[in-house]
């Protein structure tokens, strides 16, 4: 049997097809993967990113505590110097107070109904606060000192007959930023409220500070471009607006949209994302064109913390990292370049793969063939030699047959001439099975049975002058390999449970054979398809090959036939049928 070129085209069509569909969901993946890696990569140096601000962040609440407790010193110190009444403490006298304090200025406040304002300043813009029922939490602050000598809400720090709350912006425009201690103790009936700049916390967070972080890892990681701390309260939102004392609007330090770093690769998804963030509890990166390059952008929210020191006033925020896409993109070029040497390479192999295996499913094929043909010229000339045989002894038989009737030994001669018709209708019947490759093969059958002590039987009726539509070297093909797959399993039994029975008939143009033998109580029909491939067999030595039944589901599709397995009552029924011509 020859290699069918045609065959070997399109099966090299098809693995070729294959291979580029596997390499172009494994280019797609990759990116896939990569793009997940330097995801983690972002999401990662957020975490680095988010670890080291909260640590400036706790250095700096600890410095901003540490002046608030020497502002409360200076209230102390304040409180001794000044007139218990208001009314009896002058402008100049806190202007003079605060040079000695070396403090930027004090304020005294009173209550002016259910409002409270300053009334006395060293700091003339001090004094055009009239009311602070719009500072929010800050006046509920100024509330609760008055009325109770101390402070309960969360916001700011704490102390006896103290608080002072985060450096912010002065309502009264008098700095760009300060801190601000307030202290009553119920002895006057004013509070004291002492301030400073706030520029040595400004200057400690230019050192170590959000802004200082960022400004380092935008320095070590080339393909970072940008990052931002967007507020995870006002972003996205207008900020409360606050006047100072001249009309100019400000925002609060902690109300700021973009609380460090910068935010000039903007989006219309980023507000999207930015809330997904924080609904998920979890990072979102996407790729984005921006100036027409790609650009991935993670964002990752960072909540306020369980409070862990007594120095932790946070707020919520998100870290956007946005990175350059196109690194990407070249390690998938180059992978591109070594995928493709990849295809090339491993495409020679597959070919040269297929070729030997078509020559061994050729060969396998091949072997079969002959092994066949074989075993069919061997069953003719056996089934010729019977005959021969009959033939040439029947001078022999008949000369014997009358010395014993002239010896007068009926009984003997009787019993001879039984055992002769027997032979002869053994014979007779092999022949009568209408077809010559049939009847020569079931000859061979019965000497092989005879020999593995098999109780061989077999019946055909109806094919007796038919044309099968079936070369008869096919037939043999079929017949056999199923009685040779029938013999081997039952010699696995003991001899007197070894069975294989024959039938073939012909019926509605069709000619059926079937080949029954029993099975082990255990034998199970679920490799139905797997009996009928190349190589399988339960055999353990060898014989066959495992080819016996392929070749007979071959020849049985090569005919249109068709083949049925069944298995009953402890026997397996191997059923073909076949067109006739």
């Amino acid at each position: 049997m020859r290699i069918n070129t045609r065959v070997i085209y399109v099966t090299f069509a098809i693995v070729i097809l294959l291979l580029v569909t596997n390499n172009t969901s494994y280019y797609w993946f990759t990116k896939s993967l990569l793009t997940q890696a330097l995801s983690e990569r972002m999401e990662s140096t957020a975490s680095q990113i988010r670890t080291s601000i909260e640590q400036s962040e706790e250095g700096s609440f600890f410095v901003e505590d540490l002046i608030g407790e020497n502002l409360r010193s200076v209230a102390l110190f304040a409180k001794s110097q000044l007139d218990p009444d208001i009314d009896k403490v002058t402008n100049e006298q806190l202007i003079e107070l605060a040079r000695q304090a070396g403090v930027d200025g004090f304020s005294l406040m009173k209550r002016n109904g259910d409002d409270i304002m300053v009334g006395k300043s060293s700091e003339p813009k001090e004094l055009q606060i009239t009311s602070t029922k719009a500072f929010g939490y800050w006046f509920t602050a100024f509330s609760q000192l008055l009325d109770n000598h101390q402070v309960t809400i969360a916001e700011g720090q704490k102390l006896p007959n103290f608080w002072s709350g985060i450096y912010e912006v002065p309502a009264s425009g008098s700095s760009n930023v300060s801190k601000f201690g307030y202290f009553y103790d119920g002895s006057t009936n004013y509070l004291i409220c002492v301030f400073v700049n706030a520029d040595k916390i400004q200057k400690f967070k230019q050192i170590v500070g959000a802004d200082t972080i960022v400004k380092k890892t935008l320095a070590s990681n080339p393909d970072i471009m940008e990052i931002s701390g967007l507020n995870g309260v006002t972003f996205g939102t207008k900020p409360i607006e606050y006047k100072d004392s001249n009309g100019v609007s400000f925002i609060s330090v902690y109300d700021r949209p973009v609380l460090f770093g910068t935010y000039n690769i903007t989006s219309s998804k980023d507000l999207d994302n930015y809330k997904e963030s924080i609904q998920e509890n979890k990072p979102v990166s996407v790729v984005e064109n921006w100036n027409g390059k790609p650009i991935l952008k993670t964002f990752m929210y960072v909540p306020v913390k369980k409070k862990m020191s007594v120095v932790q006033r946070e707020v919520p925020y998100v870290i956007t990292i946005v990175s350059d896409y196109q690194t990407i993109q070249r390690t998938l070029n180059k992978q591109l370049v070594q995928l493709t040497l990849l295809i090339v390479l491993f495409t020679i192999f597959s070919c040269v793969f297929i070729y030997f295996v078509f020559r061994f499913i050729t060969k396998s094929r091949e072997t079969a063939v002959q092994s066949t043909q074989e075993m069919y010229i061997q069953n003719v000339d056996l089934m010729f030699a019977t005959i021969r045989s009959q033939r040439h002894d029947f001078l022999n038989h008949v000369q014997t047959m009358y010395a014993l009737l002239s010896k007068g030994k009926k009984e003997d001669q009787m019993k001879y001439m039984k055992e002769l018709i027997e032979e002869i209708n053994e014979v007779n019947d092999i022949i009568r099975i209408g077809h010559p490759a049939i009847a020569a093969l079931i000859q061979a059958k019965i000497a092989l049975a005879m020999r593995t002590k098999i109780d061989f039987n077999y019946h055909f009726t109806g094919l007796e002058g038919l044309s099968l539509g079936v070369k008869s070297v096919d037939i043999v093909k079929i017949i056999g390999n199923l009685i040779d797959n029938a013999f081997d399993e039952v010699n696995k039994f003991p001899p007197d449970e070894r069975e294989v029975m024959v039938n073939g008939w012909s019926e509605s143009s069709h000619v059926t054979i079937s080949v029954t033998n029993p099975v082990h109580p255990d034998f199970q029909l679920d490799d139905y398809n797997k009996m009928f491939t190349i190589g399988y067999s339960t055999k353990g030595d060898g014989e066959h090959q495992g080819l016996g039944l392929s070749v007979v589901k071959e020849r049985i599709e090569y005919y249109k036939g068709t083949i049925e397995v069944s298995v009953a009552d402890g026997c397996i029924c191997f059923q073909i049928s076949v067109p006739m011509q």
